[in-house]
């Protein structure tokens, strides 16, 4: 599994033959740059298979069996299409993001239900992906200019020291989160604890990476996270269940139409 990008694979390197004062001078913004190079689903192209399982308070556990297409362009823009094939009453519900240059991504929806595919827009991107603990908002790829990074004291997840890094939105995204501070893993950068708080400034959602497992490649991931919403107590797991390398796909892949063709 390598990629660019999105929330979770990265390099060893730096830190194992840095001198640590020149780690230590690194800045939040510098951090945060780094984070962004740890992306799963944003390969050159792949395959997935994610397992995603909705919790609620009670502990009343919902499955969905997702597969997901992902590739970075010439550009370096990065296109990623779901799609539900499991259970029956949601299957064949497909979702598209494409990222801009400039301004949020393009993000389609395409109901089996309603036999049609929409632009998801405006407010609704705050809405539930999928009834699950993220939101549209949440899946656009993220940019270290989208925010103001400051870094905060070193901490301890168990064994791993980790950065903290407080982020302050800005621009277009500063009416989602009024702030959001990260875990990142000092070994490889992978985040490995993220706290969301809503405009009130209140503890809003956590996400943790429960398993991180070596790639083939040798490099980590974040094989298993769970997303904890704190005012309702429901939660959202998702487990790679595989990944495949592709060389390339087709442009056809990546638009609305497409969603509508299993």
């Amino acid at each position: 599994m390598t990629g660019r990008a999105k929330v979770l694979l990265l390099l060893l390197a730096l830190c194992i033959t840095a001198p640590a004062r020149a780690v230590d001078t690194l800045t939040g913004e510098q951090i945060a740059a780094r984070i962004l190079k740890t992306g799963v689903f944003e390969a050159d192209a792949g395959r997935f298979r994610v397992t995603m399982v909705l919790v609620s308070k009670d502990g009343i556990q919902r499955e969905r069996e997702l597969e997901i297409v992902a590739r970075t362009t010439k550009q370096g823009l990065v296109q990623s299409a779901v799609r539900v094939r499991k259970p029956s009453d949601v299957a064949g519900t497909a979702f598209l993001m494409l990222d801009k240059r400039n301004g949020p991504p393009d993000q389609y929806i395409f109901l089996p239900r309603l036999k049609r595919t929409r632009k998801v827009v405006g407010r609704e991107r705050q809405g539930s992906f999928m009834g699950s603990d993220f939101t549209y908002f949440d899946l656009r790829r993220v940019d270290v200019k989208d925010a103001a990074h400051r870094r905060l004291p070193d901490d301890k997840i168990g064994t791993d020291p980790v950065y903290v890094v407080e982020s302050m939105p800005r621009g277009a995204i500063r009416g989602t989160y009024s702030r959001v501070e990260t875990w990142v893993r000092k070994s490889d950068y992978l985040p490995l604890r993220t706290r969301f708080y809503d405009l009130q400034g209140r503890l809003a959602k956590t996400l943790y990476a429960r398993r991180v497992q070596m790639g083939e490649d040798g490099k980590p991931f974040v094989k298993e996270a769970r997303m904890q919403t704190h005012e309702t107590g429901h939660a959202t797991l998702l487990v790679i269940d595989s990944a495949e390398r592709r060389e390339a796909l087709p442009d056809s892949a990546f638009t609305p139409t497409a969603l509508e063709h299993p």
